[in-house]
């Protein structure tokens, strides 16, 4: 039988998130057993760019589609590979550091940027959302215009930007959704993921966002496979 293993984290009030950015998540009782009503009943509070979410091409494209106008098949991940580019100290990963992946790249669907930014999710998460690594612009270049079977590339850090680079920061956003093109290509983006060392023994990763018509991006469950 396979295995799973869940790579997003649970969203709440807590979790570090860019700044400036609403938490993940926040709940309001509609109803409640404990005061008399027949059910339990929640609103949920959630916003697209926190905890471990997808950017959509929306996001920085104004012409690009939805996460809902996604075809389904993009949501899955057959070849997904670790790019290790360690960055302790966070600062840009640039496109020299990723070269060396070339071959592991070649059949990747999904690159997995593994630069160890996590440790600082639970330990300082005052670090871990206002400092990280960014994927430099050309970088992102790079990836899109050479493995034309890559459909998204995830990190390990609150996004693939950092808020010490603005406006590379941008760029980046800007190069993955595709902005500009004429042919329709675009990287979907996963941030605030847990990567652990041997996904690249997952035989599958799903990720699973909430359909929400006119959102630029959304809160994803994130699930690896692993064979038997």
């Amino acid at each position: 039988m396979p295995t799973f293993r869940l790579l997003s984290y649970s969203l709440n009030e807590r979790a570090p998130v860019w700044p400036g950015n609403p938490p993940s998540a926040k709940t309001e009782v509609v109803q409640a057993i404990a005061r008399g009503d027949a059910a339990n009943t929640t609103l949920l509070h959630l916003f697209s760019h926190s905890g471990t979410h997808i950017d959509s091409p929306r996001h920085f494209n104004p012409a690009g589609v939805s996460g809902w106008q996604v075809p389904i098949e993009r949501y899955i991940f057959f070849h997904p590979r670790i790019i290790p580019v360690p960055k302790p100290n966070g600062g840009l990963i640039t496109l020299a550091e990723l070269e060396p992946h070339r071959v592991q790249l070649a059949d990747a669907d999904l690159a997995l940027l593994l630069t160890g930014w996590s440790q600082y999710r639970t330990s300082d998460p005052a670090r871990y959302s206002q400092q990280g690594p960014l994927l430099h612009p050309a970088a992102a270049r790079w990836l899109m215009e050479t493995f034309p079977k890559l459909k998204a590339v995830a990190i390990d850090a609150v996004s693939i930007g950092a808020p010490g680079y603005p406006k590379e920061s941008v760029e980046t956003h800007q190069v993955l959704t595709g902005v500009g093109r004429t042919d329709g290509r675009y990287l979907l983006i996963v941030e605030d993921l847990r990567i652990d060392p041997d996904l690249h023994k997952a035989s599958r990763i799903y990720a699973l966002p909430l359909l929400i018509e006119g959102s630029d991006g959304s809160p994803c469950t994130i699930v690896a496979e692993f064979p038997d």
